[in-house]
């Protein structure tokens, strides 16, 4: 929940109070500060972009706002980080667009170090997907920096947020607007000189922030914003392989063709771009821990049974007389296939299916070529270990759960409830203000814990009979004043009369709600 001392964020609270109910700040920049935020009717986490008061004050710049966030809004793509709505309340203007759960490019390479060349190029697929979709829209993003793109936890899809500055491609500047709108270490040359920029400015942009994601460093640093300007205008990029030899030549290629100066000479569209990035990236797959572990288990069961076939049985004439038979690898074999048969059927009651497998093989398949390229391997040492891809990704694999899956019953599942409804969430909050009260001030705010409790479970008994219309915005909306009403008067400020103020009229609300339900 949003701190005692930060009124610009309590002030908002309130103003939104019932329809979200802000957990923290999560960031903030010169055109708009970043909440956490529940939304209360889906009760499901948000982001909100705020608008500075300075500039939602200035009409110029709040109408710029509201038509850049609708233009944005109107984007649909999986890549690119979806607006729910656009609002205004009173002073304050923002956008709401999902949370996710993750952390930006820039923030994935101070922790962990640069990506490595299939990363990168999985990333430069993935944005290049989301710039295609909203320049065949008519969109230009005009900010793509690492800033600007985030990788979610688990899958690390590369999301494209914040079209802040975006706008149509034939649309000119705005009144009173500087020509030079951007990032100075990421924005292509035309950019750079407030020239007018089309689709092909915002690869030259993903070619520079590939090229950070690469190495750590933007093509061009300086100490001042004008010097890297000049050197964005009128200097050669850095060719990738300068900083790292390791990177495949068609990788390096690709990033270098975007950081051309002249537009005429980068990839004309996102579509060529993904196209490249995906011929150079290769398969890749990362396949679930389940689906990993069947693939383990199956090379290493494949080598077994055939060094078992091909050594065969030895028999040994001891001194005694006594004949051994070794049948240790045939043993070790069959134990190695018995444990593949529980791993399968274990797939197929999680709902795997043999092309789930067949896929995971394959992308196993396309790894280790690449390794044993790397590594020269002879041609028949790449046959041999190529072998049990095959085998478990044709016929053989495709009997093999047939037969794995005789007699097996996949169970129902039903799905997962949500996390905590918003209400509880808020009724925490709004006990811990209390509890952290003087002792005068809790003695004369005594009947606030009673009415939190009843707003609460008030608004549980709502969502259960499935309403999420104005009954519950009511609800949480009186549990989330009287919660802020706590704060400031935590904070030191004369709220008693607003405390008395919302908890009566919370009283009138709950005695409305039980009489809504009572009439159900």
């Amino acid at each position: 929940m949003a701190s005692a001392q930060s009124t610009e964020i309590l002030a908002l609270q309130a103003a939104v109070a019932g329809r979200y109910s802000i957990e923290r700040e999560l960031g903030r920049g010169g055109m708009g500060i970043v909440l956490l935020a529940r939304d209360v009717a889906l009760d499901r986490l948000v982001a909100i972009k705020l608008l500075p008061p300075a500039l939602a004050a200035d009409r110029a710049h709040r109408a710029r706002f509201l038509q850049e966030a609708r233009t944005a809004a109107a984007l649909s793509h999986p890549n690119i980080v979806p607006i729910h709505s656009v609002e205004e309340h009173g002073e304050f203007v923002f956008f709401v667009m999902a949370f996710v759960d993750g952390e930006t490019l820039r923030q994935r390479v101070e922790r962990a170090g640069p990506m490595t060349a299939r990363q990168g190029m999985r990333l430069a697929q993935e944005v290049a997907w989301a710039l295609s979709y909203a320049h065949d829209r008519g969109v230009v993003h005009r900010d793509v920096k690492p800033d600007n793109i985030m990788l979610e936890t688990g899958s690390d899809r590369a999301l494209v947020a914040d079209f802040g500055i975006a706008q149509p491609a034939n649309a000119g500047g705005h009144a009173g607007e500087a020509a030079v709108v951007g990032t100075a270490r990421y924005m292509s040359p035309e950019q750079a000189s407030g020239e007018p920029v089309d689709a092909r400015s915002d690869l030259y942009s993903l070619g520079a922030t590939c090229f950070y994601a690469l190495t750590g460093r933007a093509p061009f640093e300086a100490r001042t914003v004008p010097a890297i300007l000049m050197k964005q205008v009128a200097e050669p990029a850095p060719p990738l392989q300068s900083l790292r030899p390791d990177i495949p030549p068609r990788v390096a290629v690709l990033i270098d063709r975007c950081l051309a100066k002249s537009p005429a000479e980068r990839p004309q569209t996102g579509d060529e771009v993904v196209a490249a990035a995906g011929a150079a990236r290769g398969r890749d797959l990362r396949a679930p821990p389940l689906v990993r572990s069947f693939v383990r288990n199956a090379e290493i069961t494949t080598m077994v049974l055939l060094a078992a076939g091909a050594t065969g049985i030895s028999v040994q004439v001891t001194e005694t007389g006594i004949t051994s038979v070794n049948i240790g690898p045939g043993i070790i074999g069959l134990a190695l296939l018995v444990q593949l048969v529980l791993v399968a059927r274990r797939l197929l009651r999680d709902g795997y299916a043999f092309a789930d497998i067949r896929a995971a093989l394959l992308a196993e398949a396309q790894i280790q070529a690449e390794e044993a390229e790397i590594a020269r391997r002879g041609r028949m040492m790449r046959r041999l270990q190529n072998l049990w891809h095959r085998l478990w990704a044709g016929r053989l694999g495709r009997t093999f759960f047939r037969v794995a899956g005789l007699g097996l019953q996949r169970p129902e599942h039903t799905a997962l409830p949500s996390g905590e409804p918003t209400e509880f969430v808020l009724q925490r909050a709004a006990v811990d203000a209390y509890e952290s009260l003087t002792a005068t001030q809790r003695s004369g705010a005594s009947a606030a814990p009673a009415v939190i409790d009843m707003l609460a479970h008030r608004a549980e008994r709502l969502r259960q009979q499935g309403e999420t219309g104005s009954a519950l915005e009511d609800t949480v909306g009186a549990l989330e004043r009287v919660r802020l009403s706590l704060l400031a008067l935590q904070a030191g400020e004369d709220a008693a009369r607003d405390l008395t103020r919302d908890l009566e009229k919370a009283r009138e609300i709950g005695e409305r709600v039980d009489a809504e339900l009572d009439g159900r």
